[in-house]
């Protein structure tokens, strides 16, 4: 059974959660079989998987990057993380019961860090910020979240790091979806930030739809005018890229203050909204059925 983890050119905290979450939950099961591939946190229930393969599907959704998958007898679903990803793939509502970083609470995250990790430690006061991470690849978020008063968690870190950081903030904000869920698990108040990106915000929607809460975003601004010119129509085209690269470093100098500021003052605005928690009951009910889910893959570990 090989675990499958999405992975672009720089690391992000939501994907690598599966190599934390899932050794632990299920110890001595996976392997580098390509026969079988395990499909757990991530927008990857799309035609990226090969057919040949027999997946399993343990919470992850679909992100509309690619067309929806086409469920047959390779496929081996027990639950996906909400229902706006069970309707893409025709499956009754009730199989979107929540994302598998849900199940990250102290006591696993304590497990995952190990001695010496940070989970069990009181919080810092800090208010921390995660920006998506093709974000933090974009923009001057450090230069930003400083000149706001936010700790910068950066999703492109090492995951028990990221974690470690996380659970020790008193509330965080976040335009990566996994770090709300993360922060909503360990109990941390959260705001959630638009994502920058369009595409990305329905996914937010699909896990609160499974927690029963309706996600409100605070909008951020672009950090820099490289910034502000990676996300117009010119970014999008393969020319308009290209200009941008050849000029990087005088687009990034361009009016580089302003951009900061204005972007902190939103960055705080957003710090001052109300944060956020998903009732204990909804969570608790999310929990209960993911692992009541997950005793259907438990048998398969005799196998393995």
């Amino acid at each position: 059974m090989r675990l499958y983890h999405w992975q672009g050119s720089t690391r992000n905290f939501g994907d690598d959660l599966n190599t934390l979450l899932w050794p632990v939950l299920l110890p001595h099961f996976f392997d580098d079989d390509p026969r079988e591939i395990f499909i757990g946190i991530g927008s990857v229930l799309d035609s990226r998987h090969p057919g040949s393969a027999h997946k399993i599907v343990a919470g992850a959704g679909y992100g509309g990057y690619e067309p929806p998958a086409k469920l047959d007898a390779s496929w081996t679903i027990h639950w996906v993380r909400g229902p706006h990803t069970a309707r893409q793939l025709a499956l009754p509502p009730a199989c979107g019961i929540g994302d598998p970083a849900s199940l990250i609470d102290r006591t696993l995250a304590a497990a995952i860090l190990g001695p010496g990790g940070e989970a069990g430690r009181e919080a810092s006061g800090d208010v921390g910020f995660m920006p998506h991470f093709e974000t933090a690849d974009r923009g001057d978020w450090a230069r930003v979240a400083r000149q706001a008063g936010l700790v910068l968690i950066d999703p492109r870190a090492d995951p028990r790091v990221v974690l470690g950081a996380i659970a020790r903030c008193r509330m965080l904000v976040s335009e990566a979806m996994h770090g709300v869920i993360v922060a909503d698990a360990l109990r941390v108040p959260w705001v959630a930030a638009a994502p920058f990106v369009p595409i990305h915000a329905a996914k937010w929607d699909d896990w609160g739809s499974a927690m029963g809460i309706a996600v409100v975003f605070e909008r951020l601004l672009p950090s820099s005018f490289l910034e502000q010119l990676r996300l117009s129509r010119l970014g999008e085209g393969r020319v308009g890229r290209r200009l941008i690269v050849r000029s990087e470093r005088p687009l990034r100098a361009f009016g580089a203050d302003r951009f900061a500021e204005h972007a902190a003052q939103a960055l705080r605005r957003a710090a001052q909204a109300p944060p956020r928690l998903t009732t204990d009951r909804a969570l608790d009910r999310s929990r209960d059925r993911m692992l009541t889910a997950l005793e259907g893959v438990r048998p398969r570990m005799v196998a393995v």
